[in-house]
């Protein structure tokens, strides 16, 4: 899995020479880095290389984590402790008892989550929903993001706290542009692992793959190749089977753009509007797009545009308390 991330070009080895000092400290770590990077093989490489290799790895998605339920997921919770908890169980912090517990997109967590998080890292403690007994739990931290921490730290969607916290050991992962060198390895990878090691692509095929900006990174690199191997009958893997879309033209975007203009002006023309009523209507409209964008998680779509939760109520004249 490692050999699926790690190439030999200097900044992948850089931070490979990282991950034995790393794993022998076991503090809690911050991995960041842009999505389909790599995170969550560089948080399995640090568990293989820590002496809690033959313990559990547990992988939480905080964002797939309703917030109502974070904390029982988390830490667990007591019988009866809400409606529908039938029985007592035990959390993900307990499961992953002297292993590795790795939260990807700790970003997703509401201010309250953070606050229990920080008291259990810095306690080793935590109480279980609806109980009055606290418990300690030998659990190596492992958190990844690909959001900016301190930008959301600047929003107040992020504790500070937490994120002097986190950042005792942090690891930032490139993305693939970047490390462009790596293409060929973890291309020839790639075809192995789907059998097809004995398939290549064209030279056209291999200049695209090393000229294309992968904004999915090494995860989109992975899946187009399997797909080109698994569906070409040919040994030759032509470019065209990539499938990969093709440059945008300098004159598509100017195209773009003049669009863009014509649709302002409108607003202007023929509904009348001022230049405070258009941009206040564009605002708006930007906000229910992050909106849609972020599956109308209020919290994300604050982050993505760079503003306070607040100022989305504001911009769409919603009470906050309204749902």
């Amino acid at each position: 899995m490692e050999v699926s991330l790690l190439g030999g070009s200097a900044v992948m080895a850089g931070i490979t020479r990282r991950l034995d000092p790393v794993a022998r400290a076991e503090r809690t770590t911050l991995i960041t880095g842009p999505t389909g990077a790599g995170k969550d093989v560089i948080a399995q490489s640090l568990h293989a290389r820590s002496r809690r290799c033959h313990e559990p790895f547990i992988a939480v998605h905080c964002a797939a984590l309703p917030d109502s339920l974070v904390e029982a997921e988390l830490f667990g919770h007591a019988k009866g402790a809400f409606t529908g908890a039938f029985q007592a169980r035990g959390g993900l912090v307990r499961t992953a008892e002297r292993g590795v517990l790795f939260l990807d997109e700790i970003d997703s967590l509401s201010l309250g989550a953070q606050a229990k998080l920080l008291r259990f890292l810095e306690t080793g403690e935590f109480r279980a929903v609806g109980s009055d007994q606290s418990e300690k739990s030998d659990t190596w931290v492992i958190v990844a993001t690909n959001q900016d921490l301190r930008g959301r730290v600047q929003s107040q969607l992020f504790r500070e706290d937490l994120l002097y916290r986190l950042e005792v050991v942090r690891i930032d992962v490139p993305p693939l542009c970047q490390h462009r060198d790596d293409i060929t390895v973890l291309t020839a990878h790639f075809l192995g692992e789907v059998g097809c090691q004995h398939k290549y692509f064209s030279p056209a095929a291999c200049r695209r793959l090393a000229s294309y900006e992968w904004p999915g990174n090494v995860r989109e690199l992975r899946h187009r190749v399997e797909s080109a191997a698994l569906l070409c009958d040919a040994t030759e893997i032509s470019e065209d089977e990539l499938g990969l879309p093709e440059a945008t033209e300098p004159a598509t975007a100017a195209s773009g753009e003049r669009t863009v203009k014509a649709t302002l002006w409108q607003m202007v023309e023929e509904r009348g509007m001022t230049l405070a009523q258009a941009t206040a209507a564009c605002e708006k409209m930007l906000v229910s797009a992050a909106l849609e964008a972020e599956l109308n998680n209020r919290a994300r779509a604050a982050a993505r545009l760079g503003i306070n939760v607040r100022t989305i109520y504001k911009k769409l004249s919603v009470p906050p308390g309204s749902s």
